[in-house]
């Protein structure tokens, strides 16, 4: 380990992308350290580089299609679809046929001729603000570099974290594809504890098996590569983004009990899990796991999970040159609900478009998406206005879930609904789904409750039509503030504006919890802010028993419930009612849980 007096204290901040803290010796994977040949050639040699490079792409195939078959034990089977992705891309024919041709034009070896092409793609992707396609650019560029490792002989990411210390690793790397994600879940010997990466966002793969995973991660931190070296002491806090490396003595301490406290409140709140989310005068909550993946749901239910309040489907649809059929999709949400026991499971349907997209392959098959390329895809063909213009591919998954849900409490959700007419049509199609089930007497669910997601201002302004057409609503925060304010909370310019505590968000709660508890229909939030201990007071003083949330975070969630008085909650809610912006909310916030703490002390 590298002596401390020589390497100094510093501190990074980036974005936290999963929960919990994590420290240990910094393993420094350097991409940018692959050594890149760089020279001419002969037009007589042209072909030779072509075969060359026609060649790395058959071992990357042959290595992809060993691990799919190989499913490791301890990733989830979903990152199968992730590796087709990255499959897709392998043998995308515009990857090869632009690199040939830089081959052949600039007579130039295949590794720069990979380099070239990548170039060409960051231009293009540079120019975009969407950060979910963006995110898809650093996809290319993974690809990329695995072709030229398997070019030059070079070791992938996978294979040099073999060689890291027996202890504890923090792994700091320029960018982590999914597969790398995947092979480092392969090597039970390795006591990941953390991993910061200079790229990456909140929708990044990072991101999303990282949390899957449990494992702290930090993405975008700019210049970490350079400024830690392997063998640094590390700290990573995912809660607030924060990285100190070389921690002095005092702070070295502090970090370790905070280590031990976390693993002694994880103890804790395992151990209750099975008690009741209850406030101490008995305001009674129920807390639900948001997931993408139908795996890992031993771990939900070991975490405390009374079911599932948001089952993201388009995972099963995303990645893929060829849509799941209404079989494959039957298993899949078998296997979810019948993993989730007697627990009610609520599946959304398919929410693409804006952030989330089909490849192009699948698109070609009878599907509209609308515009070859919309400007604004935020406000585009997204979620059940894609269903809608989409009838068969929209039969299809409701069929299935209908199948699925036999004997089961089962609820579909319907995203991103702006009007009335979007509802009626949705649950003209579920009618429609049952009467063909019934006809061809295949077994199904005829009772599954439909409920719409709340993510848009002017479906608060219509809650009362709309709950009556509705068995219950789920109040999506992630896209209910970005539409409120206007504030697009992945680009850095203007994300300090993104504010869970805006008198606008916290009015628009407010309305859609009276319009539930008038209609006597159930409310949840099963967006990140469902998950966030510190926003639990004002979801009760609302009168909201339901929250769905990040499996990681319902522990946490349930201890500050237990240790709440909804009587103290309500009066709260009262008072954030007259804060005049979001800091003066927070202040508000601030002082009631130190008055919590203060009283439980």
């Amino acid at each position: 380990m590298t002596d401390e007096a020589v390497r100094p204290r510093q501190e990074l901040r980036g974005v936290g992308v999963s929960s919990g803290i994590g420290f240990g010796q910094a393993r420094v994977m350097n991409s940018g350290s692959l050594q890149l040949p760089q020279y001419q050639i002969e037009a007589s040699q042209s072909q030779q580089e072509v075969a060359r490079l026609a060649s790395a792409i058959t071992a990357v195939n042959k290595e992809l299609d060993l691990m799919i078959r190989r499913s490791p034990k301890k990733a989830p089977k979903e990152v199968k679809a992730f590796l087709e992705v990255f499959r897709m891309l392998v043998n995308d024919e515009t990857l090869f046929t632009e690199t040939s041709r830089l081959i052949e034009q600039k007579l130039i070896n295949a590794e720069w001729a990979l380099e070239q092409h990548l170039e060409e793609v960051r231009k293009v992707f540079e120019n975009l603000s969407d950060s979910y396609l963006a995110e898809r650019g650093d996809d290319i560029e993974h690809v990329v570099t695995r072709l030229q490792e398997e070019l030059t002989g070079g070791r992938r990411l996978g294979e040099q974290v073999r060689d890291a210390a027996d202890e504890s690793v923090i792994l700091v790397t320029h960018d982590l594809s999914f597969a790398d994600v995947i092979w480092l879940t392969e090597y039970e010997e390795l006591d990941l504890v953390g991993i910061v990466t200079e790229k990456g966002g909140p929708t990044s793969h990072t991101a999303v098996l990282s949390q899957t995973l449990f494992i702290p991660a930090i993405v975008g931190v700019g210049g970490a590569v350079g400024l830690i070296q392997s063998g640094d002491r590390v700290f990573v806090d995912s809660h607030s983004g924060t990285i100190i490396c070389n921690p002095d003595a005092k702070e070295t301490k502090e970090i370790a009990s905070r280590v031990k406290d976390q693993e002694r409140n994880y103890s804790q709140r395992f151990r209750a899990r099975r008690r009741a989310a209850q406030t101490k005068d008995g305001f009674r909550m129920t807390l639900k796991a948001n997931v993408a993946m139908v795996s890992g749901l031993d771990d939900i239910l070991h975490l405390g999970a009374q079911g599932i309040g948001l089952f993201r489907s388009e995972y099963l649809f995303m990645g893929r040159q060829v849509l799941p059929t209404e079989q494959e999709q039957y298993e899949s949400y078998r296997t979810l609900i019948e993993g989730m026991g007697k627990r009610p499971v609520t599946i959304r349907t398919i929410d693409v478009g804006g952030d989330k997209i089909l490849t192009p392959e699948a698109l070609h098959q009878n599907v509209s998406s609308g515009a070859e390329k919309e400007d604004n895809p935020a406000l585009g063909l997204r979620a059940i206005r894609f269903s809608l213009v989409n009838p068969n591919l929209f039969l299809i998954q409701l069929r299935a879930i209908l199948r699925a849900a036999h004997g089961f409490d089962v609820r579909i959700l319907l995203p991103l609904v702006s009007n009335l007419h979007e509802i009626e049509e949705a649950k003209r199609y579920i009618a429609l789904a049952k009467a063909q089930l019934s006809e061809e007497q295949v077994p199904f669910n005829p009772d599954v409750k439909v409920g719409i997601m709340v993510e848009l201002p002017a479906a608060v302004l219509c809650i009362e039509e709309f709950l009556e057409a509705s068995d219950f609503i789920c109040i999506g925060t992630n896209d209910l503030i970005q539409y409120c304010l206007g504030v697009d909370r992945g680009n850095a310019a203007v994300a300090p504006l993104y504010d869970e505590l805006h008198p606008a968000v916290l009015k628009l709660l407010k309305m859609s919890a009276k319009a539930a508890a008038k209609a006597e229909k159930p409310i949840s939030i099963c967006g990140e802010a469902g998950g966030k201990s510190r926003l639990v007071p004002i979801f009760i003083g609302l009168g909201i028993k339901e929250l769905s949330m990040a499996p990681m975070n319902i522990p946490e969630v349930k201890e500050a419930v237990l240790g709440l008085k909804h009587s103290a909650c309500v009066r709260l809610v009262q008072q954030l009612s007259k804060a005049h912006d979001g800091p003066h909310a927070a202040e508000i916030l601030d002082q009631f849980w130190e008055k919590e703490e203060n009283r439980n002390v």
